[in-house]
């Protein structure tokens, strides 16, 4: 019999790995909150301003914008989107003209990928399937399904040409689930400035997942403080909080979507070497960069990889991290660890 221990409820924020607390002293009016569900994850937009009309609109246009970047998009899943056409095409190795917005996700997550010792792929869409982690009908398939789907998860067979064509091999399936959120933060980001949001007057805070953009600032002159979650208590939990400026944060977490089979239990990190969940220490890898899609894609790397291999290519993108291991034992890159501060004695911290 098998136990689904990391069920998604997509009506609460199960997703949500970073919890934010800001004191907004500068700003006369309650910030203006607003909250979907799509990605498979609970989405919420807060912004602080003295305008809270205008902030009502922009953020219900933020949520709108997330929304379809899902479903027209990104979705592997849904029918209507670009990427799942793209996976149904009878002549996948044809080069195909796509969105320039799919075509700059697929490119850069394929770049960030090719650092990952091909433990992670743009085209490991057939193993998660085979995991049922996209869909949540968990199992763990036969050595024989395994191998078969790895064969497929290579992305030398991927080609995205610079006029912004792609071709992939025939069974293949191109996925984008490992950085989607970290996407939408970034298309939520652009779409508030697009919409007149000052992020020198005013502050926002967009949650999607286990991915936060950060942009502005809760008041003028300060930063914001978040709580990074404990890996083996409640949702609401945290161990340790993070002064930060504007940025972008991602975790990836063991903890996020396990099932249990036969006494053992998985979880939905796959490494495509093995084609089985990672064998690691690790249970968290928190990462700030840049941009949305480069934290979500490097806090994935990052806990595939492991600390030591990580450290390079966190610096080749000007990125930081927080490795938090099984024992409680907490490892800061030197950009951040100045920033974390542990409040919970349970956990260690050192710096790297």
């Amino acid at each position: 019999m098998r136990k689904n221990l990391g069920k998604l409820h997509i009506s609460a924020f199960c997703l949500l790995l970073i919890l934010l607390f800001t004191g907004c002293s500068a700003f006369q009016t309650a910030p203006v909150q607003k909250s979907t569900v799509t990605m498979g994850s609970a989405v919420t937009v807060k912004l602080y301003s003295d305008n809270p009309e205008t902030a009502n609109t922009q953020a219900q246009a933020v949520l709108d914008a997330v929304s379809a970047l899902d479903t027209k998009v990104l979705s592997k899943s849904v029918a209507t989107s670009e990427l799942s056409r793209l996976n149904a095409s009878e002549s996948p190795e044809t080069l195909t003209k796509v969105s320039p917005e799919l075509f700059s996700s697929l490119w850069e997550t394929k770049e960030i990928y090719s650092r990952s010792e091909s433990k992670a792929s743009l085209a490991s869409g057939v193993l998660t399937e085979l995991w049922g982690i996209d869909t949540e009908d968990f199992r763990v398939p036969t050595d024989r399904e395994i191998t078969a789907a790895k064969a497929l998860c290579s992305d030398e067979t991927v080609t995205l040409t610079e006029d912004g064509c792609v071709a992939f091999q025939k069974g293949q399936k191109l996925n984008l689930g490992s950085v989607g959120k970290g996407i939408a933060c970034d298309k939520a980001a652009a779409v508030l400035a697009e919409n007149g949001f000052s992020s020198e007057k005013s502050g926002a805070v967009i949650s999607v997942g286990g991915s936060l953009a950060l942009v502005g600032s809760p008041e003028k002159g300060e930063r914001f403080t978040v709580g990074v979650r404990n890996p083996f208590g409640a949702q609401t939990e945290y161990f340790a909080t993070l002064k930060t400026d504007a940025c972008f944060l991602s975790t990836s977490g063991s903890y996020e979507k396990k099932f249990e089979q036969n006494g053992t239990v998985y979880h939905h990190l796959l490494d495509l070497t093995t084609g089985y969940p990672a064998k690691t220490d690790l249970c968290a890898v928190t990462v700030k960069a840049k941009t949305g899609l480069q934290s979500d894609a490097l806090s994935t790397l990052c806990f595939l990889l492991g600390q030591e291999k990580s450290l390079p290519i966190l610096q080749e993108y000007n990125a930081e991290a927080v490795f938090v291991y099984t024992d409680k034992s907490v490892f800061a890159t030197s950009g951040i660890y100045h920033d974390l501060q542990l409040t919970d004695s349970g956990f260690t911290l050192e710096a790297i």
